[in-house]
């Protein structure tokens, strides 16, 4: 019994159609979005991530069952409900990742929960070390995969939905849309194109330059993505483990990028070699490395078939199924 715990819609069921033909393998999938609680509640979205683990513990079956979690939060709640109910099972923490580490009293009982876990995977080799310091676990039960998906699915012949020559910024966690927006103003001929939160975006001046797309599909951010010159991703610090679903999917994409230069990208962007890196919180370099690449159309196109290769071999979808085969045949 395979049982997978997310934060995701409740028809999203992971890898199972990869195991369909593994004799004597059952899947359950439980998310915090199955039985929403009224919008009146307190702490409404506890009570739902709590009922989820809750269930999803329910549904741990014999003494080889598994669970599967996605996330930080489904992960604590999936391990405390599974030893409250006193149910049997290995815990695989997949996509485990924090924008922001918790701290008191959260920090303490996610530590006491994760103690149950047995393995944990991360997608970048600095968090490795970073959570098994902090929650005070040992080294070894954290993995390190590349963030592995399908390339973005853009349907044919598809028309741009910006027109025009332009670069473009995707995503929310961990971003300095401030320093980028800095930056532009240094730039006024070029344009750029930001997908993003609201949120992200909170108090910041837009430049004239800056055309701001704010909950879009996917499908139209991957659009947008598709049809720019390149990406931008500027990160709030030179430590930040974020920003691999946007990397990942420029590289599929055969986009070149420039990227804070970060421990947390370390694994994806080589300087000269899959992108440009630049120093954190500084806009004079990224408007040098944004007008550089801009102007020079052959490196752009050269480190953007550089990511494509990359991703082909490391971020694939495949990668991360056969490392699920591997953990269930240990």
């Amino acid at each position: 019994m395979i049982v997978n715990l997310s934060e995701f819609d409740p028809a999203w069921v992971w890898h199972e159609h990869a195991f369909s033909d593994r004799p004597g393998t059952r899947w359950a999938h439980e998310t915090d979005r199955r039985v929403p609680f009224a919008e009146w509640l307190p702490r409404r979205i506890t009570l739902a991530r709590a009922a989820a683990g809750w269930r999803a513990a329910g549904r741990l079956q014999g003494d080889d069952a598994v669970l599967v979690t996605h996330g930080p939060r489904p992960t604590m709640y999936g391990a405390l409900a599974a030893e409250l109910r006193r149910r049997e099972r290995r815990h695989l923490a997949f996509s485990f990742n924090f924008t922001d580490l918790p701290t008191g009293s959260a920090r303490k009982l996610m530590a006491a929960a994760y103690r149950h876990v047995d393995r944990f995977v991360v997608f970048s080799t600095m968090e490795r070390t970073l959570y098994a310091k902090y929650f005070d676990l040992p080294l070894e039960r954290f993995d390190m995969l590349h963030w592995g998906v399908q390339p973005p699915a853009l349907q044919a012949q598809a028309a741009p939905l910006e027109t025009g020559d332009y670069v473009c910024a995707i995503g929310s966690q961990a971003r300095d849309y401030a320093l980028l927006f800095e930056t532009m103003r240094s730039l006024p001929s070029i344009r750029l194109v930001v997908v993003a939160t609201p949120q992200s975006l909170h108090g910041l001046s837009v430049p004239e330059n800056v055309r701001v797309r704010t909950n879009i599909p996917l499908a139209d951010a991957m659009n947008i993505l598709a049809f720019s010159r390149f990406m931008v991703l500027p990160l709030r610090s030179s430590e930040v483990p974020c920003g691999h679903v946007t990397l990942v999917a420029a590289m599929h994409l055969g986009k070149a990028i420039v990227s804070t230069d970060s421990s947390g990208v370390s694994d994806y962007v080589k300087q000269g070699s899959t992108g440009e890196l630049v120093a954190s919180r500084d806009p004079a370099s990224m408007s040098r490395a944004i007008q550089a690449l801009y102007d020079d159309p052959d490196t752009a196109a050269r480190l953007g078939a550089a990511g494509l290769a990359f991703a082909r071999v490391h971020c694939c979808e495949q990668n991360t199924i056969d490392y699920f085969a591997r953990y269930l045949a240990d």
